[in-house]
């Protein structure tokens, strides 16, 4: 069998039983986390990511990779904790999905004058995060306090997890952009409509500009930097992390403006520098609150499976 055919019907078995499954199964859990209590949901999505660390192998290598690479002076008994942890917030998150729109009591806001800056400045502006904490949360307390805010997204893998994540966004009244030349002409028209976007920065990336994260060159989306300095519009960076079982705190940032210059390249640069160093120090005080299962650098960069 040559290597087109096996690929063929990887791609198949991939389309016909792998998606289906696994949509079914997603939906079917997001359903009943949705029926139970916030609290009983976020525990038994725990059970749930304990259960996904002990069978999602190549995950796990990923994972220890970034966390060798990020934290060098751990032990890697200490990174191994880390990743465990995660998982299981990991779970807690999918528990709690249903429900964020229903959370705002379990949420301490800190800093929302800065929210508030955003909703009463008449223009249009970013807010930023990162896979950190629940990242749903952060945008969804914004919409609620009345600050509307466009998910800017990358599209699911699997199509019948990404037809029902759309429905669902949709459903909130906000529009869902997706990534690449279609989204970044709904993102100037929005911009153009003084409406705000939510985007989350720390996605691994074939393309963008090179900014150091962690210390390591790292492709970085520059879409934000680019059209808040076209624009002349704020970008404020927000994080919602867990305190404590279905609670989190939810902390705002002073919004800034791209510092112009002549050297617009440059400009562009120092506002993504900013950005990642942000999400480095939110990451340094939680690293078992960010996704590290994800390809952040080149994924030759990896380990085999």
């Amino acid at each position: 069998m040559t290597q087109g055919v096996r690929a063929a019907h990887r791609n198949l078995f991939q389309r016909f039983f792998l998606d289906p499954v696994t949509g079914v199964t997603v939906l079917f859990l997001y359903g009943l986390f949705g029926l139970l209590p916030v609290d009983i949901a976020s525990a038994a999505g725990e059970k749930i990511g304990i259960l996904l660390s002990l069978v999602w192998r190549k995950k796990n290598k990923i994972a220890l990779y970034n966390l060798q690479k990020c934290f060098p002076e751990k032990s890697p008994e200490e990174r191994q904790a880390i990743l465990n942890k995660m998982w299981r917030h990991f779970g807690r998150v999918m528990g709690e999905l249903p429900h964020v729109n229903k959370m705002s009591a379990r949420v301490e806001i800190v800093d929302g004058k800065y929210m508030e800056q955003l909703k009463d400045d008449n223009q249009g502006g970013f807010v930023c995060s990162g896979h950190l904490g629940n990242w749903e949360l952060a945008t969804a307390i914004s919409t609620m306090e009345g600050l509307p805010v466009n998910i800017i997204y990358r599209a699911a893998n699997n199509p019948w997890i990404e037809k029902y994540i759309y429905q669902r966004r949709r459903a909130k009244g906000t529009e869902l952009i997706p990534k690449g030349p279609l989204g970044a002409k709904m993102m100037i028209e929005l911009l153009l409509k003084k409406q705000h976007l939510g985007i989350l920065c720390d996605q691994k990336l074939r393309e963008g500009i090179d900014v150091p994260f962690f210390g390591y060159p790292t492709k970085t989306a520059p879409a934000i930097a680019v059209l808040a300095r076209k624009y002349h519009v704020p970008i404020l960076c927000a994080k919602a992390v867990r305190v404590k079982g279905a609670h989190y705190r939810c902390t705002f940032y002073e919004p800034f403006y791209v510092n112009e210059t002549n050297d617009k390249n440059e400009d562009v640069y120092q506002t993504m520098l900013r950005i990642n160093q942000t999400l480095e120090q939110w990451i340094r005080e939680n690293p078992e609150q960010w996704l590290w299962i994800h390809h952040r650098w080149d994924k030759k960069e990896y380990p085999k499976n």
